[in-house]
């Protein structure tokens, strides 16, 4: 026990008192196991409360009378030992006792569970620990008892946390003991994760900062975590799991197994791309197993079974759309799962004639899908349905967005200017640090147009300096590897260099620290831990990283308070992939090169792109003009843009009235004026040979 290992070896004069409270402690935690006897409960009692840092005798006196108000309870409980009928005294006295029903001892009725639970005579549950103090509890023993060393060592854990209320400190040391004293724990080291996520799903308060104090004095190897993430992050499953889970029949598992680990392996381990496929394929192999319930092995399907399958599947994901309703469309959603089915036979039959392959037995004798066997059923309206959404979406966006930046920036810049007072979070300035994430996060998004998964993984490894020949300085930011696994560079502008200062700057502060600290973070569209890393989107109310959930609902939060709307007047909810949108409309309308914009956004084509060009008539015209301007002076040189002087302007009238007789006097087949005949108008100016003469006959015949 915790007297034996603190205390070994000391000589003091206080030497023999000191082994006869070790030895009173030590005969209490062994009586739990041992036969109820109420007389030697009673005398271990008087014994153990002799020790107990009591004000005056009188409470240590009430103390021990209650104690034996407890003791005729358990007498009536059933049981062998002294935890058997404790157990029985939890479910049958208990509940009565906090009712305020046959219970003595007026006040101080709690005592007696107070003295047989802080002296570890007994287990408790965490249901009986409650409502109960447990602080003052413990407070009452000996100094170098276990408890009270672990009670001061979680003091002095949480009262460095400036990110939270002392009352969620306070409640983090509570569940502390609570856990120490259900557990019967002598040590925090004992705890365990589950522990805390039994503890959570009681008191949700003060357990993310009992996590981050015992994460502080070493109990886990890792950085604090939330409560969201100790209960919700799952763990990424295997090809069987993922069969399993979608509910593929059980004739069909065995292919939809081989083919999703060899997917894995030879083509990508994207996790939602896993999914998606055995989502898809799942759909296909229900089907097949109630309409054609004679089909039973793969190799058995037919081109006839999936043009059967194809009003099905369009039926299926009408039903469950997101969103608003689209009455009978046809949805985009059939689209794909008919492409993942066409994907996973054509890979089918392709590795069905490698030697040796462990497909061969479940290869159709014909590819039973195609790309033209999707056509005449609508889904060529359903794409141009959904960039029409798009397109609307954009035009949205241009509008309302600048509105919903000057919004973000001015509620940070007031909370900034605002009187700095203590909040329910603790910390004075708490409220000033929710408006500046708010617009850090839309302008990181819109001014970089990264995805949401690629902002939360960037970390201050990813802003690169670089040196240019002639020695002036240029930063670049490097975005890992998402969608299309391939990493990309975008170069850091003055906006987005300075959203990056604010980031880094309000980072360091929240950790008080001269840098931004590595943190750990969790992949949650992977399923799995990414490397502890400075990641930028830290310290949001939380010593963690910003999950995804976090920062799409703080952008959609932005565009409520900022009342934005749709064209129709309905509420507009942004989105962190609408930033993006918003980016690659900027950059096209500020003359940005097709080409570059893919680069920067990280497109495999600009016909992803084309669909953010929205051409206004007058955008169209200017950049019209901007064109023909430009192919006349390379043909006319500068000379041909300079306004004529008044002899220029005169010689030009006179000509004109000249041509205009002269049209009388021409051949017939000069009366019809071409084109080219326009060319020859500079020519009369200057007082060469007109369109009638022998030499520029055959200039437009």
């Amino acid at each position: 026990m915790g007297f034996e290992r603190g205390n070994e070896g000391v000589k003091t004069p206080n030497n023999k008192e000191l082994l006869k409270k070790m030895t009173a402690f030590q005969k209490a935690e062994a009586l739990a196991s041992q036969r109820y006897d109420r007389d030697k409960l009673l005398a271990l009692v008087h014994e153990v409360t002799t020790h107990f840092r009591m004000p005056n005798s009188f409470e240590r006196s009430k103390m021990r009378a209650v104690c034996r108000y407890l003791a005729d309870a358990l007498d009536r409980c059933s049981g062998s030992t002294l935890q058997q009928r404790w157990n029985d005294f939890e479910k049958r006295f208990w509940p009565k006792w906090k009712a305020g029903i046959d219970r003595r001892g007026g006040n101080y009725w709690t005592w007696g569970a107070r003295v047989l639970i802080s002296a570890r005579m007994i287990v408790p549950s965490l249901d009986i620990l409650a409502n109960v103090r447990v602080n003052q509890w413990v407070a009452h023993l000996p100094e170098d008892h276990p408890l009270a060393q672990q009670h001061r060592a979680l003091l002095g854990a949480t009262a460095p946390i400036t990110w939270t209320s002392s009352f969620n400190r306070h409640l983090a040391v509570c569940n502390g003991l609570r856990l120490l004293l259900a557990r019967g724990y002598d040590s925090l080291h004992h705890i365990k994760d589950d522990d805390l996520k039994l503890v959570s799903a009681r008191w949700s308060k003060g357990t993310d900062a009992l996590d981050a104090a015992l994460c502080s004095v070493g109990v886990f190897s890792r950085t604090p975590k939330r409560g969201s993430a100790r209960h919700g992050r799952k763990q990424r499953m295997t090809a069987s799991e993922l069969v399993e889970n979608a509910g593929v029949p059980d004739r069909f598992q065995q292919v939809v197994i081989l083919y999703l680990e060899t997917y894995e392996a030879r083509v990508s381990d994207v996790y939602r791309t896993l999914r998606h496929k055995v989502i898809a394929l799942a759909h296909f192999w229900r089907f097949i197993r109630d309409k054609h319930p004679s089909v039973k092995r793969c190799s058995e399907i037919l081109p006839r079974h999936v043009r059967d399958y194809i009003p099905h599947v369009i039926a299926r994901a009408r039903a469950v759309q997101r969103g608003p309703g689209a009455g009978e469309e046809v949805r985009p959603t059939a689209h794909s799962w008919l492409v993942d089915l066409r994907v996973f036979f054509s890979d089918l039959c392709a590795w069905a004639t490698e030697p040796d392959s462990p497909f061969k037995r479940f290869a159709p004798r014909t590819i039973p899908v195609t790309r033209h066997t999707f056509t005449g059923y609508g889904f060529e309206k359903a794409r141009e349905r959904a960039r029409a959404r798009i397109t609307a979406t954009v035009l949205d966006l241009e509008r309302e967005m600048p509105k919903i930046r000057a919004f973000a920036l001015q509620r940070w810049k007031a909370a900034v200017a605002a009187p700095k007072v203590t909040t329910t979070r603790g910390y004075p300035w708490s409220d000033e640090v929710d408006m500046f994430w708010d617009w850090a996060l839309l302008e990181l998004l819109v001014q970089s147009g990264l995805r949401i998964e690629e902002a939360s993984e960037l970390t201050t490894f990813d802003i690169l300096k670089r040196k240019m020949p002639d020695g002036r300085i240029y930063y670049l930011l490097h975005i890992k590897p998402s969608k299309f696994d391939r990493a990309r560079v975008i170069p850091i502008g003055d906006g987005l260099g300075r959203v990056l200062a604010e980031i880094i700057r309000y980072v360091k502060r929240f950790y008080n620290s001269e840098s931004v600290p590595v943190c750990d973070h969790w992949d949650l569209l992977e399923k799995r831990p990414r490397p502890p890393a400075p990641y930028l989107i830290q310290g949001i109310r939380h010593p963690s990283t910003a999950g995804i959930q976090t920062i799409r609902s703080r952008i959609r939060e932005i565009s409520i308070a900022a009342e934005a709307r749709r064209a129709d007047g309905s509420p507009l909810m942004l989105l962190p992939h609408d930033c993006r949108r918003v980016f690659a409309s900027e950059h096209l309308n500020n003359n940005t090169p097709v080409h570059v914009i893919p680069a920067l956004l990280g497109h495999t084509s600009p016909d992803t792109v084309m669909i953010y060009a929205k051409l206004y008539p007058s955008h169209l015209i200017e950049e019209y003009r901007k064109t023909v301007r430009s192919l006349y002076n390379a043909y006319y040189s500068e000379e041909g843009l300079k306004n004529p002087t008044a002899e220029e302007w005169a010689a030009f009238a006179a000509s004109c009235n000249l041509r205009d007789m002269g049209t009388h006097l021409c051949q017939p087949w000069e009366w019809t004026r071409t084109s080219r005949a326009a060319v020859s108008d500079r020519t009369w100016l200057d007082g060469k040979a007109g369109p009638g003469s022998p030499d520029e006959r055959h200039r437009f015949h």
